[in-house]
């Protein structure tokens, strides 16, 4: 990715942001190599995606340049996690025993 192309993406995902962050998440999907920026509250600002992000770097740069500027956020990982298969079984845990 050219540094034009960052530049774009920093502006874009910093003025995009309705309000100031409390937290930044940072995940990053092993599986597929994709990385995700989300917030909390998640009404600040929608998801932001890094297509070829498998270490989460680009992820974490951008997160904290919108950390700087707003003080007090925090961010959050990155955390690795896999993929969950396309026709994976959703289990619904039981409901708890009453003693």
């Amino acid at each position: 990715m050219g540094g034009g192309c960052v530049l774009h993406r920093m502006l874009v995902t910093t003025q995009s942001l309705r309000g100031k962050p409390e937290k930044i998440f940072i995940s990053v999907d092993e599986s597929s190599g994709r990385s995700t920026l989300s917030f909390m509250p998640p009404d600040v600002g929608t998801p932001i995606q890094y297509p070829d992000d498998k270490s989460g770097t680009a992820a974490t740069k951008d997160a904290q340049a919108i950390a700087a500027k707003h003080p007090g956020c925090q961010i959050s990982g990155p955390h690795f996690h896999a993929a969950r298969p396309e026709k994976a079984r959703i289990r619904k845990r039981p409901p708890p025993q009453q003693q």
